[in-house]
C-alpha cells in the first residue's frame, strides 16, 4: 500500500492510500541517494511505474508534474497540476510553461526521448545539426552527450568564455571547463556565462542559464556542468540531459498528449522548486 498526499497544487490536502506494485531497488542506486532519502519512486515510462499506478488507480489524468530542487524539498504532482509555488499570488506554473516538445520514443531503450534540431551556444548553433535523439534521466547527475556532439559543443563554450579567468586543470572529474567564480559575474537566473540552447522538435528551445549550466566545486570555482558520455550503447541517444540541468524546472511529462512541457529555470519567476507550501491545508 501507497499513500500519499491529496493536493489543490497550493498545499497537501489529505492522505491517500491505494495499492501498488512494487520492488527493490538495486543496492549501487540506493547507496547514490542524497542524504535523507529513504528509498527511491519509479517514474520511467511502463505500466508499473508510479505515474501509471496512480492514473489508474486513483482515475487521474496519466501525466506528472515534477519539480526538482536544488537543496530542500522538491515536489511531484501525479495526475498534472495545478501547482503553485511560493510566494503567494503566483500563477499556476502549469499554465505558464515556456515550450512543449513531443513525447518519443526508442525502440532500443526504456525512458523518456525528444528530439532536438541542434544544440546552441549565444544562440549560435553548434556542429553537428541535429537531428539529436535525447533521453531525461534524473539518475544521470549531469547532462551527457556523445563523444561527436560533446567536442564541438565544449570547443564552441570555450570560445565565448574565452576572456574568462580558467582554472587548470581541472580541479574536480569529470569536468573540462572551469573558472573562478569570483570573476564570472552573476545575475537571477545564476552566473553570468553564455546560454545553452536545445532546439526541440516543433521550434521551442530548452535554455540553459549559468544556474543549471555551472557547478560550484568549491568556494572560488564553478565548472561546465555537461559531460562526456562515458559508455555509448547501442542506439544511444546523442544527449541526456541529467539531474543538475532539471534542478529549478518544472517538468511536465503528459502521457496523454504524449508530450513534454518544461518552465525554463524558475529563478526567472523569483521562485525555486522548493518553495512548495508542504503545509497540510486546514
Amino acid at each position: 500500500t501507497v499513500t500519499a498526499n491529496d493536493t489543490d497544487g497550493e498545499n497537501p490536502l489529505h492522505p491517500v492510500s491505494f495499492p501498488a506494485v512494487a520492488a527493490c531497488a538495486p543496492h549501487s542506486l540506493l547507496a547514490k541517494l542524497p542524504a535523507g532519502a529513504v528509498g527511491v519512486a519509479g517514474l520511467a515510462r511502463s505500466r508499473v511505474s508510479l505515474p501509471a499506478q496512480v492514473s489508474r488507480a486513483q482515475k487521474v489524468t496519466n501525466k506528472f508534474a515534477l519539480c526538482l530542487p536544488s537543496g530542500g524539498q522538491g515536489v511531484a504532482i501525479f495526475g498534472g497540476g495545478p501547482l503553485f509555488l511560493l510566494p503567494p499570488g503566483r500563477p499556476d506554473v502549469t499554465m505558464t510553461l515556456a515550450g512543449t516538445t513531443p513525447l518519443r520514443r526508442n525502440p532500443a531503450l526504456p525512458g523518456y526521448f525528444i528530439s532536438a534540431t541542434g544544440v546552441a551556444v549565444n544562440q549560435e548553433q553548434v556542429q553537428p545539426a541535429g537531428p539529436l535523439v535525447v533521453g531525461l534521466s534524473s539518475r544521470v547527475p549531469y547532462t551527457e552527450l556523445r563523444a561527436d556532439v560533446y567536442g564541438p559543443f565544449v570547443k564552441a563554450f570555450d570560445r565565448a568564455t574565452a576572456e574568462r579567468k580558467r582554472v587548470t586543470p581541472p580541479p574536480a572529474a569529470p569536468f573540462e571547463l572551469c573558472y573562478d567564480s569570483r570573476e564570472l559575474g552573476s545575475t537571477r537566473l545564476g552566473y553570468a556565462v553564455p546560454q545553452v540552447d536545445l532546439m526541440l522538435e516543433g521550434g521551442a528551445n530548452w535554455t540553459v542559464f549559468g544556474g543549471n549550466s555551472m557547478v560550484q566545486v568549491d568556494d572560488n570555482t564553478a565548472c561546465f556542468g555537461f559531460v562526456k558520455m562515458a559508455k555509448e550503447e547501442k542506439a544511444a541517444p546523442a544527449v541526456v540531459i541529467g539531474g543538475f540541468q532539471m534542478e529549478n524546472n518544472l517538468l511536465v511529462f503528459d502521457e496523454e498528449k504524449k508530450q513534454l512541457g518544461f518552465s525554463s529555470l524558475l529563478f526567472g519567476r523569483q521562485t525555486t522548486c522548493s518553495n512548495f507550501n508542504f503545509t497540510l491545508a486546514a
